[in-house]
């Protein structure tokens, strides 16, 4: 049970909604804000159907630290919002390699989610908490003009219960040349080493049932703010 509550948690306020990808640095002084919309997807009606999930984000440039780009991420998810959950996520990106040829470029990313049901007035007093959640990312990407191609691994990890939930995933970062706007479609897998025995909500998984993990997808929208120091 308290695994599955985990992925329950990871998935619907955390990774399944998802965050625009570090595939591609910013350097010092830019700044990009965007949405990004999607999740995982619930069979329990027949056919997938995903599950909608809205995150308001921005990414910023940060001086870097021995020649390697550093950028922070900040959000809110704006879904959770509307159900009474106040989610936010912090964090930030080191990219140790930039993408040469078949080379590809590797990028670092610890991000906290913290989130409480303090403003759903539905529920007593007794049931509303805090709870926290740590991801780390390794993303891996190779450049294609000025988009990226990406592929990873993500860990995420319940603060008061640690347990080990893997996320592959893989996507591409378009960067139109010459235009502020970017977009970013991405998969993930969401906790592949997980297959619970019974599932409250069915869910679209790899194999099953029950299957392996949660299958998610999401699409980003960014804008450059500002377009900073050369990199």
């Amino acid at each position: 049970m308290i695994r599955f509550l985990v992925l329950c948690f990871a998935v619907v306020y955390a990774s399944g909604c998802g965050t625009m990808s570090a595939s591609q640095p910013l350097s010092s002084g830019e700044h990009r804000a965007g949405v990004t919309f999607g999740g995982p997807f619930t069979t329990s009606l027949g056919p997938p159907i995903p599950i909608p999930s809205l995150v308001v984000e921005g990414r910023s440039g940060l001086d870097p630290i021995s020649a390697f780009p550093v950028d922070i991420n900040y959000g809110l998810n704006a879904t959770a919002l509307a159900f009474g959950q106040l989610g936010l996520h912090g964090g930030a990106s080191i990219h140790l390699l930039q993408p040469d040829g078949w080379r590809p470029g590797v990028a670092l990313t610890e991000r906290l989610y913290v989130y409480n049901n303090y403003l759903d007035v539905t529920k007593p007093m007794e049931t509303r908490m805090f709870w926290g959640l740590n991801q780390f990312d390794v993303t891996a990407s190779w450049a294609l003009s000025d988009h990226r191609i990406y592929v990873g691994g993500s860990d995420l990890v319940d603060l008061a219960d640690p347990e080990l939930l893997v996320s592959p995933f893989m996507g591409v970062d378009l960067r139109p040349q010459g235009r502020r706007v970017g977009f970013q479609l991405e998969t993930r897998v969401l906790g592949i080493n997980f297959s619970p025995e019974i599932w409250d909500i069915s869910w679209l998984t790899l194999g099953g049932p029950p299957g392996h993990g949660l299958v998610s997808i999401t699409a980003s929208a960014s804008w450059s703010l500002g377009k900073g120091s050369a990199q």
